[in-house]
């Protein structure tokens, strides 16, 4: 064995710190460039954000809707203090308001009590009479159905607080309710004596409630989607912009540079490095907002039938396909729609549906679309199983996708299955 000492030349490419940051800012959503562009104007002084004007052709209607939404976000408050905020100028004993508040304490997120009146007056050492009358306040203010011990009384809450009282309906939740919910209106037909139309009534008259009260005020933060990308048709052109309107415009900051400019070499160098990375940041808004457009513009012309018909002309694509017609990594071209939406003549969609993988010549898309469109056409007293719409699939579109796949995809879309979709009349 002999050790020797070579030399020797390789090329390498090293992801230097500013490009793996401009890699990470392509993934960015609006919102979260907006957060990061806040927090580098932190980081560096000589950075100006300044807030785009909005274009004086916005339409009214437009801004309405953003002043609601902000307004919503603004009065959103938890159930709790709402009803709390009820209490308020009524007259209630010192007990009776202890026994209030442990019982509104022990709701969950939907409005339902975790606790029974005997647990209630043993831990506040009160008389059960108390919690209980206490129990009943609670349960006559708003949100109707407040205060219940689960789904049923929760729905019988609302229904005799309804203008005119229901005594059908009042009976089935409270007595009938499992064999209801599971359709089994045969049985209950033959012990209460009604019609199918009548429990058909009642169905329809419960879809009506809500069962989860407590869930219209809650203390999470509302959230709202912001599209990246808008894409409109018009005078049979296909235009793309860029949704910049809550980005700020990056500026450097004149005033500030003049201000503690100086001969100091250390101050002149730390000077030059924030101009660089004020220098860098712009380009990396240039090179995202451009790769931005390019997809899009790839994704409206390879999904024109999207975009022209409808989700249910969907095709097969993937990001292969795209990143090859643009010449780009396949990587760049899934950092690049990762978290962001677009907005188009068929609504808001993540851009990631774009991509979906074949299923027997056709996308996941089309074929939840086609599922949702059959089961809006069927006869109500005789909707379609899961079989059923996989054969009309196959017969009408020339789709072949099992009965299991069907199911799965009915879920997604949120649709009970037939025997929950029959109607009676």
């Amino acid at each position: 064995m002999e050790m020797q000492l070579t030399q020797r030349q390789e090329l390498k490419v090293a992801l230097t710190k500013e490009l793996v940051q401009a890699i990470e800012l392509l993934q960015y959503s609006t919102v979260e460039l907006q957060s990061l562009l806040h927090e580098q104007a932190l980081e560096n002084p000589f950075i100006e954000l300044r807030e785009r004007k909005r274009p004086i052709h916005r339409r009214r209607e437009q801004t309405d809707r953003m002043d609601y939404i902000e307004n919503v976000s603004a009065f959103k408050h938890s159930l709790p203090s709402h009803l709390h905020a009820q209490l308020v100028g009524m007259r209630v004993s010192n007990e009776h308001k202890k026994a209030l508040d442990y019982l509104i304490a022990s709701l969950d997120e939907w409005g339902y009590l975790h606790t029974t009146i005997a647990e209630a007056a043993c831990h506040l050492q009160l008389e059960e009479t108390v919690v209980s009358n206490a129990l009943h306040m609670l349960r006559s203010l708003d949100p109707a159905g407040v205060g219940a011990e689960n789904l049923s009384h929760c729905l019988y809450l609302q229904l005799i607080r309804l203008p005119k009282r229901d005594e059908l309906a009042e009976t089935i939740v409270t007595e009938y309710f499992e064999p209801f919910v599971n359709k089994k209106w045969k049985e209950i037909k033959a012990k209460l004596g009604v019609e199918l139309s009548d429990l058909q009534r009642v169905w329809e008259l419960i879809r009506t409630l809500h069962p989860r009260p407590g869930s219209l005020y809650n203390d999470e933060q509302m959230t709202y989607i912001v599209p990246d990308v808008i894409v409109s048709y018009d005078n049979g052109t296909w235009t793309v912009t860029m949704n910049e309107e809550i980005i700020p415009t990056v500026v450097w900051n004149e005033a500030y540079e003049r201000k503690v400019q100086t001969d100091d070499p250390h101050v002149r160098k730390y000077i030059e490095e924030k101009r660089q990375q004020f220098q860098w940041i712009q380009r990396c808004l240039t090179q995202r907002a451009t790769t931005m457009e390019k997809i899009t513009l790839e994704l409206i012309d390879k999904q024109r039938d999207y975009f022209e018909k409808g989700s249910l002309h969907m095709k097969p694509l993937t990001m292969r396909d795209v990143a090859a017609s643009l010449n780009m990594h396949e990587s760049t071209v899934s950092r690049a729609v990762k978290n962001k939406y677009m907005q188009t003549p068929h609504g808001l969609i993540e851009m990631r549906r774009f991509f979906t993988s074949g299923v027997d010549d056709a996308s996941q898309e089309k074929v939840k679309s086609l599922i949702a469109e059959l089961i809006k056409q069927e006869n109500s007293q005789k909707p379609l199983s899961d079989q059923n719409i996989a054969d009309l699939l196959e017969q009408r579109y020339n789709i072949c996708v099992a009965r299991r796949t069907v199911a799965k995809y009915r879920e997604q879309l949120h649709i009970p299955p037939a025997s929950k979709r029959k109607q009676y009349a």
